[in-house]
């Protein structure tokens, strides 16, 4: 904080009550001089009348003084000290004063609270005994302060010119002040009124825009919903249609044929799966999606899904593992949606890891939880990519990079259906050392559904 210098106008002694009228002209003279906007001189005279009042009620003289207070080299304000060798202030009730809850019957503290909120600098030293001396200051703003820097001089001889203006011609002045600041209030008020109109116009047109927006949303998902189930009918029997050549009984396929029976099959797997996707991303969003729990032992569960990895990993030369606790607890799963999460997350495990690598599923009790890990030595995710990596349509550059195509639903997805279940789930990658992704899954009794209550 930058200190405060300052070069003194004048001072103005205090010792009675016309002094208050004769220090209120003063200090808005200077105020004027130093053109400050009306409004602004009115809450200095308005400070400064409570400064002298108060030297007047409670210390019966005393003196104002006028400085041009200086910080840095773009603040400059007005600055005034008033000063007594009154009774002092106690200091818990000066606490009270200035947290503005105190209470008396004389008065007392309730100028210096105004003052405060008037004034932008607010500084008091006070004692039992001891007097009080109190510094406030008023900012100018930083576009008229260099002008008043250079007018030092002359406002300093402006405030040893003799003032002969009466108590009625003050009165007056402060007639034609509050005349001004009414004024101003009601053409503030005016522009309140003019913006409020324009507010509600404008929260108007928000709310249509709004509820189109909910309209258009939901002939979307609408659409989304009876596209991908349209599509998902033909895909299945097209599916069938290449197990029936698969299966042998139309005879030997030549090599040429069982090629091309691949290249179908592998394309018809990737539709199912976009379809299932959008299926599932357009359920979850409109919270049509439910969950059928059950008790469920993930021993089997992931024995069967090894089956289905195994030959994916044995084309990749990739090495499977599974690393299960013999007494690991059943847990309390739809075992539909919590088989696609597994698929989502063992594919891209295996999807990502280079030849001769190794994906490993592995789980663990925590507490009411079950912790389960699939972790692979592939090309890793950079650091920049995991805070969005479950978000919709997101996919990692580094893996969107190597030529791996897909919707970027997957992962949004699982983390959708390890939500419904309860837990969470979570990600940890290095570029070039691999990743392991870890979701919990309530054991059946846990009644604790939707938070971890071992954390």
């Amino acid at each position: 904080m930058q200190s405060i210098t300052s070069t003194r106008l004048g001072e103005i002694y205090v010792r009675s009550e016309s002094d208050i009228v004769r220090v209120r002209e003063r200090v808005r003279q200077i105020a004027r001089d130093m053109n400050f906007d009306p409004t602004t001189q009115i809450k200095i005279t308005t400070a400064v009348s409570e400064l002298t009042r108060n030297i007047f009620e409670y210390a019966k003289q005393g003196a104002i003084s006028l400085a041009v207070a200086e910080r840095g080299a773009r603040d400059t304000g007005l600055m005034i000290t008033s000063r007594d060798d009154g009774p002092g202030i106690e200091p818990d009730s000066l606490q009270s004063i200035l947290r503005g809850n105190y209470r008396s019957e004389s008065g007392l503290g309730v100028g210096l609270t105004g003052t405060r909120r008037l004034m932008d600098e607010f500084d008091i030293t006070t004692a039992p005994g001891e007097g009080t001396r109190i510094r406030v200051v008023k900012w100018l703003p930083p576009q008229r302060a260099s002008e008043v820097r250079s007018r030092i001089g002359e406002l300093q001889a402006g405030f040893g010119a003799d003032t002969n203006e009466s108590a009625v011609e003050e009165l007056q002045q402060q007639n034609k002040d509050l005349i001004s600041v009414l004024a101003e209030l009601e053409e503030k008020r005016e522009q309140l009124e003019r913006l409020n109109e324009e507010l509600q116009k404008s929260n108007a047109g928000l709310n249509e825009a709004n509820t189109k927006l909910r309209e258009v949303a939901q002939m979307k998902e609408e659409f989304l919903a009876l596209t991908t189930h349209d599509l998902r009918s033909p895909l299945t029997v097209i599916s069938g249609v290449i197990n029936f050549f698969t299966s042998g009984r139309l005879g030997a396929l030549s090599p040429e044929q069982s090629k091309m029976v691949a290249m179908m099959e592998r394309n018809t797997g990737s539709l199912i799966e976009l379809v299932n996707d959008l299926l599932d991303a357009s359920k979850l969003e409109s919270g049509t999606l439910r969950l059928d729990l059950v008790s469920t032992d993930l021993h089997i569960l992931i024995s069967e899904l090894g089956e289905n990895v195994l030959p994916l990993a044995r084309e990749k030369a990739l090495t499977f593992k599974e690393s299960l606790s013999s007494e690991l607890p059943q847990v309390r799963a739809d075992r539909t949606k919590l088989r696609r999460i597994f698929v989502n997350l063992l594919s891209n495990a295996v999807k990502f890891t280079p030849r001769g690598g190794t994906v490993e599923v592995s789980a663990e009790q925590e507490s009411d939880w079950v912790r389960v890990s699939v972790r692979d030595t592939g090309i890793g995710i950079a650091a920049e990519d995991l805070p969005r990596l479950f978000d919709k349509y997101e996919q990692a550059r580094t893996r969107s990079s190597r030529s791996e195509k897909g919707t970027g639903l997957g992962l949004y997805i699982t983390r959708q259906l390890v939500e419904l279940h309860g837990g969470t789930i979570t990600v940890e990658s290095e570029l070039g050392k691999g990743s392991t992704f870890s979701f919990t899954l309530p054991i059946v009794g846990n009644s604790e559904r939707g938070t971890r209550n071992d954390e």
